[in-house]
């Protein structure tokens, strides 16, 4: 797709670097936990946080179940790797409940400790995630999809925003009416 504020591959690896960048401020926030004169704001911080990137993640991966992941279905190369990737989410929600529950539990030094290291272990479980997204099904994407199946995911994802898909190109709405599309039959 020539525009890449409608390109959908596009809006997935922003939204990659964006939940990354996430990541890194719960990383910061952690290591701030190690001081008790900031605890407070580190733990207020750190749960301001976490909302953002649930929030942020529950939107993305639904955007690859529900619109991405079953177009690509029918390629039975890639099926066995949209499986994991959709196990792999659960376990990043899992992940998240765990960072969650540390906070809630234990605001204090034990926090200090334990939070850091869950929240390495899912850096690492979303880098190597992104990773196998980005250089296998996106590519898988860009070969078989057509542009109107695109266009498709596109339009479910702005709607999944409530923009419904109509008017502002400035936010990557392409405002072209949505046709459902099929699978390109070559490379």
């Amino acid at each position: 797709m020539p525009d890449d504020r409608n390109d959908p591959l596009e809006k997935l690896a922003a939204a990659h670097r964006s939940l990354e960048e996430n990541l890194n401020d719960l990383a910061r926030a952690a290591r701030a936990l190690g001081d008790p004169r900031g605890r407070a704001a580190a733990l207020e911080g750190l749960s301001g946080v976490i909302a953002y990137f649930e929030r942020s993640i529950s939107r993305h991966q639904e955007d690859e179940e529900r619109s991405l992941f079953p177009r690509l279905a029918v390629l039975e190369a890639i099926a066995p790797t949209l499986e994991r990737l959709r196990q792999e989410h659960k376990a990043h929600q899992r992940a998240i409940d765990e960072l969650r529950a540390a906070i809630e539990r234990d605001g204090g030094a034990a926090a200090a400790e334990v939070l850091p290291q869950l929240i390495d272990e899912l850096r690492a479980a979303y880098h190597r995630h992104v990773t196998c997204e980005e250089q296998e099904v996106f590519p898988a994407a860009r070969r078989f999809l057509q542009p109107s199946a695109m266009q498709g995911i596109m339009h479910e994802m702005e709607t999944r925003r409530g923009r419904g898909g109509h008017g502002n190109p400035a936010k990557g709405i392409s405002g072209r009416p949505y046709r459902p599309g099929g699978m390109r039959r070559g490379p």
